[in-house]
């Protein structure tokens, strides 16, 4: 680890700064539950404190954050430790515990010492600024934000008031800053990410991708008639009475892929879906939606048994993937980090076409699909095969473990 020591006093400088409110955006795999749990537990904790991280969800609070401060605390005489709501009682009478941001009737109560806001752009402002803040007030508690950007949402609006409030002061790292991912890592991670996801997981940019899901579709690059097509076909499907959708693409050998014909079918089913397939491409692989395993109420067969029992070969894992995840497959596709395209549209797919330049996100990073009925559905069907065949690699090796 070529970084560690200076990674360290890195953040040796964070907690002993004395500002009371520190914002921290940094990359993934910097190290910020770690940091983290060094600025709550530094200081010396006085009879009846409650020092508390609060995240987005209680679940990933348990799965990560959890096992180190339980760790660390075994280590404490006296420490009482109650695994079914993360807390920690000592002997003087004070808390430290995790609280998930969703559980929001579980974080009102009596006054707040100190308090970390985990990966904050994820959860919702008001969590802080109705609930947490007033209970630092009665204290004049200290509090921790710290996360990976999530464009220019309250994160931003906090790290942008440690530049200039002088109550407030923020800092900014990059993934490799941290010390624990290696440079090679990073460079891999590179070259398998989008340009914006890398930008703004690794480099801990804010970034603006608009609120397009498709952020990286650009018509006059992506819109285009393939010279020729392999015999590598497949459908991607989304299941709806209004519509049904299919996609059709092609991938070559170097792993680009090409969607050269679509069928959209209002007030309609997957047995006239898988008809209308059947004319058109027979027999190939088809990676539909993965909720179209469960059992249809009309024909006691789920929609996977009607593709199969039409000759198609179903792929679908159990559940589909995050939405988000989806996405930035999509978009990595689209044009990754390193600038390569490697998806195009035929021009005679205009539901997909319209979907990649119209769907949009909405604050939290799903597909909005409200405002216009009409739109997702190409989208979802072309992303299902993309997620499965050329999922984003989130999963990095690291030279430490902490």
């Amino acid at each position: 680890m070529t970084n560690n020591w200076k990674a360290n006093d890195l953040r040796k400088s964070i907690i002993l700064d004395p500002h009371r409110f520190k914002v921290v955006v940094a990359g993934r795999r910097w190290g910020k539950s770690y940091l983290s749990l060094m600025w709550l537990l530094t200081k010396e904790i006085q009879p009846g404190e409650r020092r508390w991280i609060v995240g987005p969800t209680y679940r990933s609070l348990k799965s990560t954050t959890w096992p180190i401060l339980r760790a660390i605390m075994r280590q404490h005489e006296g420490a009482v430790i109650n695994e079914s709501d993360l807390s920690i009682k000592l002997p003087n009478d004070s808390e430290i515990a995790l609280k998930g941001s969703e559980q929001e009737n579980n974080l009102r109560g009596a006054g707040l010492d100190m308090v970390v806001m985990e990966e904050f752009s994820y959860i919702k402002p008001h969590v802080y600024e109705e609930i947490i803040y007033p209970m630092l007030t009665t204290t004049q508690g200290d509090a921790l934000f710290i996360g990976t950007p999530n464009s220019f949402d309250h994160l931003y609006d906090y790290y942008l008031r440690g530049q200039s409030d002088p109550d407030w002061k923020s800092w900014q790292f990059t993934t490799e800053e941290g010390g624990f991912v290696p440079k090679d890592e990073i460079e891999r991670a590179k070259a398998t990410m989008d340009e914006h996801t890398y930008k703004t997981e690794f480099l801990a940019d804010f970034v603006s991708s608009g609120s397009r899901a498709a952020y990286n579709f650009d018509r006059k690059i992506h819109v285009k008639q393939a010279e020729e097509l392999t015999a590598n076909l497949f459908w991607g499907i989304d299941f709806n009475v209004d519509y049904m959708t299919a996609v059709l693409g092609c991938e070559y050998s170097d792993g680009t892929i090409h969607y050269f014909d679509e069928i959209r079918q209002s007030n309609s089913n997957t047995e006239q879906l898988a008809i209308a397939m059947k004319k058109i491409a027979p027999g190939i692989n088809v990676y539909p939606d993965a909720t179209g395993s469960a059992r249809s109420t009309t024909s006691n067969k789920s929609d996977h048994q009607i593709l199969r029992d039409h000759g198609f070969n179903v792929i679908s894992k159990k559940a589909n993937p995050p939405i988000i995840d989806r996405i930035n497959a999509l978009n990595r596709m689209l044009q990754d980090a390193n600038g390569k395209i490697r998806m195009t549209v035929d021009p005679k797919c205009t539901y997909l076409i319209k979907d990649l330049e119209q769907v949009q996100r909405s604050r939290d990073g799903k597909i909005e699909k409200v405002k216009d009925i009409t739109l997702t559905h190409a989208f979802d069907a072309c992303s299902y095969y993309i997620a499965m065949k050329h999922p984003v690699v989130k999963r990095l090796v690291t030279s430490s473990q902490w």
